[in-house]
């Protein structure tokens, strides 16, 4: 987005007048960006694909769904033409596009970012299911073209198909915040269409859907297989367990020190000053779900970076004796053809 470029170059040039570190600063700009998009944030019935009029959904709270077994967003992330439309109950009502920044005379305003979420029936958490980049946001309902595969379903959002993104049910991990108290406020709450930007109570949200953003436009191409993505998913969810549970990863770094356990690497001995203190910290078993609590040593190694992310490249992450095998057997001499 150049715009947003330009003005993060702006903040910066104000930012620099002060003894701000580059790496706070790069921080400070990149939550910034995150914060000052176009956003929307839409609450769906659950369903595993939304490809199909006759997919199995659970909605919930959700009462006319509930009720009629109707609900359009079935086909959100179904292709036509190398385009998706997508649907949220929003009770008949048009959208007020000036909330992302449109003029009141638009009918339409582009590149939004739609996150689609939903409450799974199992642990009744709203959880991002999906989105879309660059979408277009439509004032009134759409009709569908003759012959189109909604048939009369109607539709509010339109965007490329390379720009859907659907998390698979089994990786979708991130949940959405919810009031806590009947007293809170700035939520999502019972309504269908949110808008997060600029809400302190969604910042963090944010931050954490940035990263998983990242993470499936590097793993989300044609080539990628479902165990991969799912695996890198996996990943993440580590990432962001040991970010809530700092105690355990200075005890870790106290416990073990802060080379590598599998090939011996040390940040600070390679890089200096800047890699001090810094290493990796990885669970020994699979963080399914939120059962999984860690809260010993015992339970963690410390890696490098490389390292970490090749334990996690098999489905079942390596254990480290097996890791340090590998290393062994990759740094035997080889012989000459």
């Amino acid at each position: 987005m150049p715009s947003l470029f330009c003005y993060q170059n702006g903040i910066f040039a104000r930012l620099s007048r002060f003894a701000m570190p580059p790496r706070r600063s790069a921080i400070f700009l990149w939550a910034l960006a995150l914060m000052t998009q176009k956003l929307m944030l839409c609450r769906l019935v659950w369903a595993e694909e939304y490809k199909s009029k006759d997919e199995p959904i659970f909605a919930g709270n959700m009462k006319y769904p509930a009720a009629h077994d109707l609900a359009l967003e079935r086909l959100n992330f179904a292709d036509e033409n190398g385009a998706v439309r997508g649907f949220v109950e929003n009770r008949g009502q048009n959208f007020d596009l000036r909330k992302l920044g449109a003029r009141e005379s638009n009918d339409a305003v582009s590149g939004v970012t739609i996150i689609f979420c939903a409450v799974d029936e199992r642990s009744r958490k709203l959880r991002v299911v999906g989105w879309y980049e660059n979408a277009t946001v439509y004032h009134k309902l759409q009709k569908p073209k003759k012959g189109s595969i909604r048939g009369n379903w109607e539709y509010y959002f339109e965007a490329s198909s390379k720009d859907a993104h659907l998390i698979p049910g089994t990786a979708r991990d991130l949940v959405v915040p919810r009031k806590t108290r009947t007293t809170d406020k700035g939520f999502i709450g019972q309504r269908c269409v949110f808008y997060p930007a600029d809400n302190p109570n969604y910042e963090r949200f944010l931050k954490s859907f940035e990263l998983l953003r990242n993470d499936e436009l590097v793993r989300g191409s044609d080539d990628i297989d479902q165990s991969e993505f799912q695996e890198g998913q996996r990943a993440s969810r580590e990432t962001r367990y040991f970010a809530r549970n700092p105690k355990l990863v200075k005890a870790a770094k106290i416990h073990y020190g802060t080379s590598c356990l599998a090939c011996g690497f040390n940040f600070a001995e390679f890089y200096g000053d800047i890699g001090e203190e810094f290493i990796e910290v990885h669970h020994k078993r699979q963080m399914a779900d939120d059962k999984v609590r860690l809260k010993t040593v015992a339970d963690v190694d410390v890696l490098c970076a490389n390292c970490h992310r090749m334990v996690h490249r098999r489905a079942v992450p390596l254990t480290l004796a097996e890791l340090k095998a590998l290393i062994r057997e990759q740094q035997k001499p080889r012989k000459r053809a």
